[in-house]
């Protein structure tokens, strides 16, 4: 047999031990659970074409370099062939290192155990069976013997040691706080990272506030930007120069607390606010979540901020809905847009309530609404026919064309359902086409164009897959809606916000995408406002602060600025209203030699010195009751999507067996780091190290408290 064909035959070899590898990770667990429990892993397209280059690029530098080393011939004898399954481990340790080091991919110890038993089992027989075709008479117990004999030799060990290289690194991992820290910066860097064309300075000169989720402009006066926040503040300030701010709403009191997905989500103003001689020159429509110990309700609530005083305009507000939902705090949408028809489109979520979902006659959830907050009534709209169940609404009529307003029975004021949390909308002014971002569960993120009628079918379809027992309804709603572009969930891809499409001239590269972003990532994408399927998108910034800091919403300005919304701090104003420039530019330049100074000047990376034990609470509720639950139980709402084991953070068993350095590790590196569940995601660069330490504090403090409803 031929070099080369021999060569060809141990790549065909890895190539097999791979695919079946992954096959019987996904249906066998040969490592004990007693020792490490591993959820099951499916692998993307893309994924384990990753995963197979990586193997194929070790294994066979490996195989060549000991054939230069050994000879070429890896088959002819009992102790060559012995040799190259030391070059074997060498190529398999390589690629599982790399896979661990350099990609987001959530790399299953499993496959390597299962992958790298085939491939030790394929080269047994290939060795028996090309020895036969030779006439060899190689015997599998001579092979057996030299692989042991070669322990004699100093090099044998050192492949061994470098065997147990993975299991080294994930201990040091687990311990090292440095280490751990040095190993996620190279895995930030290698997945996240990079140059990109635009920057974010702040467009609102050294304005900031607490925690802005939201910015809007009055049509009638382009030189004021008007500002929510998540605690339930609405803002007036100059723009550009951020000077003058005025808080004219504060309903902190009303929305209560803010934690996980709640609070004030979304506001519009009326299209004639600001008009002389309106009616509606001071209404601003918000929406909020009350949350509260006893129970959780959706408001889309309008308020008059004429008044210019914020105590006073607290009590001018007029209730459109109050809707009731669990009491999780998740799933909550919350976009308010004004569309160029002149009615209010509302993005609600599906709030946890699975019994509504694929339905326009239970509560009003899961969809986009479409109201007339003018009540034009005649040939235009109607009073509301229906009430909701766990809910009221009041204070607006349902267009007449809306898909639903006339059938029995229908909540008339759905326009598009089937989604799950759809977060941020907004209108292409060119096209007048609604976008919207849909934020995922554990798997797929979604961007979709809104129709009427549309059906955009979750629960039963998540991105482009069917999922595993959510059957398609017997009866479908409305018409059924792929969506434009879907984006699988990584280490650092996990929450998509919706856009805006841009028309503007001061950003002339950007004129016809739809610019969104990734909340978790901080990453600013782009696709074609044209495009009807997207596979790709092009990555043209990052925000510095992310996730539940990061970015909640892209707007462009009366000026043509692209501005973008970033929270910040939950408990300062280091939340700004950012604009998108030129990387190259002095503006940028400049924003980077301030970052710079202030981090020498010890004003950095360190955002918090304290974390006082309801601080450690919020964060938790925010970043991780999702999945664990407020109560630590693990039956957050998101818990039986993940398809991975979530811990009981009450069980004693926890508490005893995982250490303070344990913990610390998972939510730095997140868990497939340190060898446990891909999908608990790492926090690194997320939360500073001080908050890390309180959030393990607080996971403490769920002992001896047993398994509390959630």
């Amino acid at each position: 047999m031929s070099r080369a064909l021999v060569f060809a035959l141990q790549l065909l070899i890895v190539v097999i031990a791979v695919l079946l590898g992954a096959e019987m990770a996904r249906r066998i667990s040969i490592i004990p659970e007693s020792l490490l429990h591993l959820p099951q892993v499916d692998f993307s397209t893309a994924d384990m074409r990753a995963v197979l280059w990586a193997f194929l690029i070790a294994c066979g530098a490996s195989f060549l370099a000991n054939r230069f080393l050994n000879g070429w011939a890896p088959f002819a004898e009992p102790r060559r062939a012995a040799k190259e399954v030391y070059a074997l481990v060498v190529g398999i340790v390589a690629a599982a290192l790399y896979l661990f080091f350099f990609t987001a991919i959530n790399f299953s110890p499993e496959l390597l155990l299962d992958a790298t038993l085939i491939a030790l089992l394929m080269l047994v027989v290939t060795f028996a069976t090309v020895g036969m075709w030779r006439r060899r008479g190689a015997r599998i117990g001579g092979f057996f013997a030299n692989l042991f004999g070669l322990l004699k030799s100093p090099w044998a060990w050192l492949v061994l040691l470098f065997a147990l290289s993975p299991i080294v690194v994930a201990r040091q991992f687990t311990t090292d706080r440095d280490f751990a820290n040095w190993v996620t910066n190279i895995r930030v860097a290698a997945n996240v990272g990079g140059d990109h064309p635009y920057e974010l300075v702040n467009a609102l000169g050294a304005t900031s506030f607490t925690t802005p989720i939201m910015v809007q402009f009055a049509d009638s006066d382009p030189s004021r930007i008007y500002v929510l926040t998540r605690g339930g503040q609405v803002w007036r300030a100059d723009y550009p120069s951020g000077e003058n701010s005025l808080m004219l709403l504060d309903i902190a009191s009303t929305v209560g607390f803010v934690e996980m997905e709640n609070g004030a989500l979304g506001f519009d103003l009326h299209p004639e606010f600001g008009r002389p001689g309106s009616p509606n020159a001071g209404f601003a429509y918000v929406f909020y979540t009350a949350y509260r110990a006893d129970g959780q309700t959706n408001h889309l609530t309008r308020y008059d901020l004429s008044a210019g005083d914020s105590a006073a305009v607290a009590t001018t507000a007029t209730p459109l809905i109050a809707q009731a939902r669990n009491n999780d705090g998740y799933h909550n949408g919350g976009s308010v847009e004004f569309g160029p028809d002149g009615f209010l489109y509302l993005a609600v979520g599906e709030a946890s309530n699975k019994r509504c979902h694929q339905s326009v006659d239970c509560s009003l959830y899961g969809g986009i609404l479409r109201l007339d907050v003018d009540r034009k009534g005649g040939s235009v709209s109607r009073p509301i026919a229906r009430q909701p169940e766990n809910g009221q609404t009041a204070n607006y009529y349902i267009p007449l064309d809306n898909p639903y307003a006339g059938e029995p029975g229908a909540l008339g004021e759905f326009w598009a359902h089937g989604l799950r949390n759809p977060f941020r909308i907004s209108f292409d002014p060119e096209s007048r086409a609604l976008w919207a971002g849909e934020v995922g569960s554990t798997v797929w993120e979604e961007v979709n164009r809104i129709e009427r009628g549309g059906n955009y079918q979750f629960p039963y379809i998540e991105g482009r897959a069917t999922q595993d027992g959510k059957p398609r309804p017997a009866t479908i709603i409305g018409t059924e809606k792929p969506p434009v572009l879907t984006y699988k969930h990584t280490a650092y891809l996990r929450s998509v916000i919706g856009g805006t499409v841009y028309r503007g001239s001061r950003l002339p590269e950007l004129r016809g995408r739809y610019v969104f972003s990734d909340n978790y990532s901080g990453e600013i994408m782009t696709i074609s406002a044209a495009a009807t399927t997207a596979d790709k998108w092009e990555v043209i910034a990052r925000a510095r602060d992310v996730a539940q800091r990061g970015l909640t919403g892209l707007v462009v300005a009366p000026d043509g600025n692209l501005l973008a919304v970033v929270m910040g701090d939950n408990d300062r104003p280091t939340g700004t209203v950012s604009r998108l420039v030129k990387a190259d530019s002095a503006e940028a330049r400049q924003a980077r030699e301030r970052l710079e100074a202030k981090a020498g000047a010890g004003g950095g990376a360190a955002k918090a010195t304290r974390v006082t034990p309801e601080q450690a609470r919020s964060l938790f509720n925010v970043n991780c009751a999702r999945c664990h639950g407020a109560g630590g139980a693990g039956h957050g709402p998101d818990s039986e999507e993940l398809g991975d084991y979530v811990p009981n953070f009450t069980d004693e068993n926890f508490q005893k067996w995982r250490t303070d350095a344990e913990i610390v590790a998972v939510l730095k590196g997140g868990g497939a780091a340190v060898g446990r569940g891909p999908m608990m995601p790492p926090w690194e660069g997320v939360l500073s190290d001080t908050e890390m330490v309180a959030m393990k504090d607080y996971v403490r403090s769920f002992r001896g408290k047993g398994a509390p409803d959630e």
